[in-house]
């Protein structure tokens, strides 16, 4: 069986884009990533990874340069890269977001999405079933979406997943969804840092693009991010995929 790990960026009220992110790896697979990956954290004596601690270099990155914070990210990434199948990211903006709400799978009827960040999960899921990436993969063994919890919308996303399962008849397909805090695992954590850095180059893509800006530098982190895996994505004005460096 496949899962999915998500989190969510940008739910506070100053924030113009939110975002839904996240990896989909085989059960065995995220094991030997927990694995692996475990020794950097406890090398930097890292015990929970807040993307935003991190990007602000607060509580337990505190006094770290931005090297070190980038060369840290690096190493998980490379990780990530050995083990996992790829990373997803979607953003919608909350004040248009309904504009993209055209967007269903093929025959999808129209229904009403109720907040942006219901929206992000669904185009997820839409991805997860159809990328010709995973979805072969998705299809053959099922997969389970663990995403973390404490949101205000998770019910959205878990009826959401539900009305999916049952009326297009994938209940062998997904299998279950469920919530975990961010101690959880690494896994989740790493969710955390796609979703909040995916965010951030979504808002900078936006202003660059409203300000007729023809060129657009994408966040250092993003690019250290999706070096070694390939990622799909939708950044506020366009679909697009980013392949492997």
């Amino acid at each position: 069986m496949l899962v999915c790990y998500l989190d969510d960026s940008g739910k506070d009220p100053q924030n113009p884009i939110t975002t839904i992110a996240g990896y989909i790896a085989r059960e065995d697979a995220w094991q030997k990533f927990e694995a692996e990956v475990e020794p950097y954290f406890a090398e930097r004596q890292v015990s929970i990874l807040h993307a935003k601690e991190l990007h602000d270099t607060d509580g337990q990155f505190k006094g770290w340069t931005r090297l070190q914070k980038q060369a840290f990210v690096a190493r998980i990434s490379q990780v990530s890269g050995r083990h996992l199948m790829m990373g997803l990211s979607m953003s919608a903006l909350k004040g248009s977001y309904e504009e993209h709400a055209g967007y269903r799978a093929s025959g999808t009827p129209a229904r009403r999405t109720v907040t942006p960040y219901t929206f992000c999960f669904q185009v997820i899921v839409d991805w997860i079933l159809r990328d010709i990436r995973i979805g072969r993969a998705v299809h053959t063994e099922g997969v389970a979406l663990i995403l973390e919890c404490g949101h205000e919308n998770n019910p959205q996303a878990e009826e959401e997943f539900g009305y999916v399962r049952e009326h297009y008849g994938l209940q062998n397909v997904l299998w279950s969804i469920s919530f975990v805090p961010k101690s959880n695992c690494r896994a989740i954590q790493l969710a955390d840092v796609l979703a909040f850095y995916s965010r951030r180059d979504g808002v900078g893509l936006l202003k660059a693009k409203e300000e007729g800006s023809a060129t657009y530098e994408t966040d250092t982190m993003v690019k250290i991010i999706c070096e070694s895996l390939p990622h799909r994505g939708f950044v506020a004005t366009g679909f697009h995929d980013r392949p492997p460096a």
